[in-house]
């Protein structure tokens, strides 16, 4: 049996990688290609295949797995983050313990470089074994015609929805400064932004009145998944704008920017609270107080205490958790914890949507979930 690598591929296997990924995932190479699908990370120069960790047998990829780092700043504080993607094994040698193999390498990486959170799509009970979990919560609100013919009748918005360019420099530096105003901000490569927006075929739009930049929005097929307006009513008439082309929108919203809620469930037609990503955390004490910081921009947390021993992917963390007058600390502690949770169960404790254990505590009802988030445009 011939040896087999394990790790980081280099930019000469960019060909043979591309081709591999594309033929695991049943790509053509033409309308369904990776580096149309991602062309902020499947070009020659950001050299996928050192960002994956690899199984090649005699110069043949068998396994590639997609590691990319990226980072937040969630109310100041600067988070590592790793976006899971492309996991791939060769047909022929599936069972084989290649994806296995690969992923604990990755995370072992991450680990050992301090990232504090990952993220990944896919089937739950796959990827449970590998310390993610489903978190997070988001707003998807269905909008129609049905819904705006009744709630404004045959008028039309004065507000222009205008696809975004390569070329439309002023557009782009408009996005860049607007997304940057929230308290959750994802590091973007400004040479890359407008392929970052046009993850999964996304398109960006720009929306004006009387030459005025009102603010933007990404669409990906008829669902809007990342969204700025300089006034937050304006959230329906974004949506009336681009329905001259679709038939319905979704409007997905993060629990964090739930005060355009308060414009589009008049005119909705439902609202559903689904998860928003996989994720696994590496780092709960800094991502717990970040989120909690989050949180606390638009949710008053009540004053309280919980100490819980985390049983992480990464290491053993016992902290104390502690909101008095407004003031909100996660600090390591020695005291008896109040819960135990192992990692699977401390992501959806702090995170997921519904979670039993909080049941048993009143003042983690009232706490969590913490709102982790990450949006299309940056997932890989």
């Amino acid at each position: 049996m011939s040896d087999i690598y394990y790790g980081r591929g280099s930019k000469d296997h960019f060909d043979d990688y591309m081709d591999f990924i594309n033929y695991v995932f049943g790509f053509n190479g033409n309308e369904s290609d990776f580096k149309k699908l991602l062309p902020k990370l499947y070009t020659i120069d950001a050299m996928p295949a050192y960002y994956s960790f690899n199984a090649i047998e005699e110069g043949k990829f068998r396994a590639a797995i997609g590691a990319f780092p990226g980072a937040i700043k969630v109310c100041g504080i600067e988070l590592k983050t790793c976006g899971i993607g492309n996991v791939a094994v060769h047909p022929y040698f599936r069972g084989e313990g290649y994806m296995k193999k690969c992923l604990n390498m990755a995370i072992d990486d991450m680990i050992a470089n301090s990232v504090d959170i990952s993220a990944l799509g896919g089937q739950r009970q796959r990827y449970n074994y590998f310390s993610y979990e489903k978190a997070g919560a988001t707003y998807q609100v269905s909008v129609n015609k049905t819904n705006l013919r009744h709630a404004f009748g045959s008028s039309k918005t004065d507000v222009e929805a205008i696809a975004i360019k390569a070329e439309d420099k002023e557009y782009l530096d408009y996005v860049k400064d607007a997304y940057k105003k929230s308290d959750f901000v994802p590091y973007r490569d400004e040479n890359k932004l407008f392929d970052i927006l046009r993850t999964w075929r996304a398109c960006p739009y720009i929306f004006k009145k009387d030459g005025k930049i009102l603010g933007y929005c990404v669409l990906g097929g008829n669902e809007i998944t990342e969204v700025y307006a300089e006034d937050k009513a304006l959230i329906v008439d974004f949506v009336r704008a681009l329905m001259e082309n679709n038939d319905s929108i979704t409007v997905s919203l993060p629990t964090f920017k739930a005060e355009y809620l308060e414009y589009l469930e008049p005119v909705c037609d439902r609202i559903v609270i689904t998860d928003n990503h996989m994720f696994t955390v590496l780092n709960f004490k800094k991502v717990i107080l970040a989120f909690m910081l989050l949180k606390s921009t638009y949710e008053k947390l009540p004053d309280g205490e919980i100490t819980a021993l985390i049983h992480g992917r990464a290491k053993d963390e016992q902290l104390k958790i502690t909101v008095k007058s407004g003031e909100i600390s996660v600090e390591n502690t020695a005291e008896t914890p109040d819960i135990e949770l192992s990692h699977l169960d401390a992501m959806r404790f702090f995170f997921a949507k519904t979670c039993y254990l909080r049941n048993s505590y009143s003042i983690s009802k009232l706490w969590f979930p913490l709102p982790i988030w990450e949006y299309s445009a940056d997932a890989v």
